[in-house]
């Protein structure tokens, strides 16, 4: 009876060897099979409603992180904003290292010198000339970034001097778990478009989520933005915000596959 019980404790305790290391999600689960086959094709799903009746992420996923975006929007009583933009993408797993992610996604001053391409100039063009972490939210002292253990609960503070709306304070704000990793921008500053105050403070909100599956990675961006509504700058503003999507989502998987 005794060797019985033992072995059964040994099968136990070698399934859960196995089982630690087994990815928590698997992409087609958390995507949908129609999303998940549309992602193996084309890399990229993009969804954007321009003054929407309803305020909801449409391609948002069932995971831990993702939930704690749809609770806040959920909560988050008030005017409907001018635009709701999400993107996502799906990249194979390879390499790729969550707490490394964590890193890249924590380091603020390697953003300086990333690269977008400018609607209103078309073509190429840097998109933030300066990036770094600062001391507060109206604080533009520098100080390091913050790369050190867990991402978990962790809030800092940076300037990015956009190509085309200029010196805006964020607070960024990050969540990590075994197999996500979760990053929020908000701006704390106004956000401007040439001379025009185009946003007001907390109306800016940029989210990215990484999710490690079994053979891919799962990569979820949205911008939710209130801002001035007027002619031809409410659709500057639009391609404005949406550009950064792309450009950040460029600039952070190259990061993590080198």
């Amino acid at each position: 009876m005794k060797k019985n019980i033992c072995k059964i404790s040994e099968f136990f305790l070698i399934l859960n060897f196995f089982t630690a290391f087994l990815p928590a999600y698997s992409a087609e689960e958390i995507l949908g099979k129609k999303n998940f086959e549309l992602l193996k094709q084309n890399g990229k799903i993009q969804a954007n409603e321009f003054k929407p009746k309803e305020a909801k992420f449409s391609l948002l996923s069932d995971t831990e992180l993702s939930d704690k975006i749809a609770e806040e929007l959920s909560n988050n009583e008030g005017e409907l904003p001018s635009l709701i933009g999400e993107n996502i993408y799906l990249i194979p797993k390879e390499n790729i290292d969550l707490n490394e992610a964590s890193v890249i996604l924590r380091s603020v001053s390697k953003m300086e010198g990333m690269q977008y391409y400018s609607n209103g100039e078309k073509k190429w063009a840097t998109l933030y000339h300066d990036a770094y972490c600062i001391a507060g939210p109206q604080d533009r002292t520098r100080i390091d970034d913050k790369i050190e253990g867990s991402a978990n609960g962790l809030i800092q503070y940076c300037l990015l001097n956009d190509n085309s709306l200029g010196k805006t304070n964020y607070e960024v704000s990050y969540f990590q778990t075994e197999n996500e990793i979760s990053m929020k921008l908000v701006n704390t500053t106004p956000v401007y478009y040439k001379f025009i105050k185009a946003v007001k403070p907390e109306n800016v909100h940029i989210n990215l989520v990484m999710t490690v599956c079994d053979d891919y990675v799962v990569v979820y961006m949205n911008v939710k933005a209130n801002f001035f509504s007027l002619g031809v700058l409410e659709k500057r503003m639009q391609k404005s915000l949406l550009n950064r999507l792309d450009a950040i989502y460029t600039w952070f998987s190259k990061q993590i596959s080198e």
